[in-house]
């Protein structure tokens, strides 16, 4: 008889410790929900000047972005973020190389970013860091997809954000000419731009 209450007891123990399992994970699943459903998007545009190789190639970068942040502790959001990049080319160089000539046509290039994104916000709530990371997929020009990163550092002034950032897109492109090629290993840029918080 003994054996029958303990094993009774045991039981209904486990019982009980399973649905307090299956209540806490229930409970953390409602509070990241929680989080999710009080999040803000951000809208945000800027232009930027090549960098690098990408100098060579390109004489203007613009874009845009749209993203979706949560809280997941006081001053810090995660999130997701889908944008836009163009790099404006250089157009059409005809250089001369002894008898022959060379010409490049250096075309524009453009970028969809898919990233992680992440923010962090100071003290007061005016500055914030913010990191976003991901993939560019190639939409247009000689160029490749790539791995996409953007560091930036923002200035709040109410539902309006500066930015200023830096991007780099991993994939390289090879311009075709009629006697040569030349290569980059991905575009760099220096961004400003504005953001709107909503």
């Amino acid at each position: 008889m003994k054996k029958v209450v303990f094993i009774a007891v045991l039981t209904v123990f486990g019982f009980v410790g399973m649905n307090a399992q299956e209540n806490d994970n229930q409970n953390d699943f409602n509070e990241v929900v929680e989080m999710a459903k009080g999040g803000s998007f951000y809208l945000g545009a800027n232009i930027g000047v090549p960098l690098s190789g990408a100098g060579d190639l390109a004489s203007f970068n613009f874009g845009f972005d749209v993203a979706y942040l949560f809280a997941v502790i006081p001053n810090l959001e995660v999130g997701g973020l889908i944008g836009y990049s163009h790099f404006l080319g250089d157009g059409t160089y005809i250089d001369t190389v002894g008898d022959g000539t060379i010409v490049r046509d250096y075309k524009d290039a453009s970028f969809l970013p898919i990233a992680a994104s992440a923010r962090y916000q100071f003290n007061d709530r005016k500055f914030f860091a913010g990191l976003d990371t991901g993939f560019a997929v190639n939409l247009s020009g000689d160029a490749d997809s790539g791995f996409y990163i953007r560091p930036k550092f923002g200035y709040n002034l109410g539902p309006v954000a500066l930015i200023g950032s830096f991007t780099s897109i991993s994939g390289g492109t090879n311009y075709n000419s009629n006697s040569a090629i030349v290569s980059v290993s991905g575009f760099t840029t220096a961004n400003v731009g504005v953001e709107f918080g909503f």
